[in-house]
């Protein structure tokens, strides 16, 4: 009910955009998936990349990572 009210009363009724960072437990094999804010239709789930854009050792597999 957050996120909704968020998207539909958020911002003077302009609605919000959630942006979520798509989790750091890569080393522990965990995966964003199982996260219910990253795994929300109403969110935007984002990945990073090294410098030399790599995946980093601490990104998890997610298939809810819309950008990097």
């Amino acid at each position: 009910k957050a996120f909704y009210d968020g998207i539909t009363k958020g911002r003077g009724s302009l609605g919000s955009i959630f942006v979520w960072a798509s989790g750091n437990g890569g080393r522990d094999a965990d995966n964003c998936n199982c996260d219910g804010y990253t795994n929300s239709i109403y969110t935007l789930s984002i990945s990073s990349a090294t410098e030399n854009g790599n995946i980093p050792w601490y990104s998890e597999a997610c298939s809810s990572t819309l950008a990097t």
